[in-house]
């Protein structure tokens, strides 16, 4: 995981063309790249939090987030490259939160580059 971030930043940005989200899966894509998880995530602005996972209407919030990009990329906790988080050009965060090694996030880059978290 050393080089994911150097890799991720090297193709940014990245649109959000897609999402589906059915309460245990999240898929974001667009044409040539895509991330996927079944872990618990949350979506913030400036250190306080919008909506999340287990929210009754995530579903539909998370919707909002196509037509934005991804503009940035670094670990939730910073130096321990477990948790990824994704800043969106609108200023907001995606921090996904890896919770077992079964279910790993998936990030397939337009660079051909796949990264599996938390394996």
């Amino acid at each position: 995981m050393g080089n994911f971030i150097h890799v991720v930043l090297s193709c940014l940005p990245l649109s959000i063309e897609s999402i589906f989200w059915d309460g245990d899966s999240l898929l974001l894509s667009s044409g040539g790249w895509y991330f996927r998880t079944e872990s618990a995530w949350r979506v913030s602005r400036e250190g306080e939090m919008q909506f999340a996972c287990w929210d009754e209407d995530a579903g539909d919030l998370i919707n909002g987030l196509a037509g934005l990009s991804v503009v940035g990329v670094d670990w939730v906790i910073g130096g321990q490259p477990i948790d990824p988080s994704m800043k969106l050009s609108d200023g907001r965060k995606l921090d996904v939160f890896c919770s077992t090694s079964i279910d790993p996030w998936v990030m397939s880059l337009p660079d051909g580059s796949i990264y599996v978290g938390n394996s």
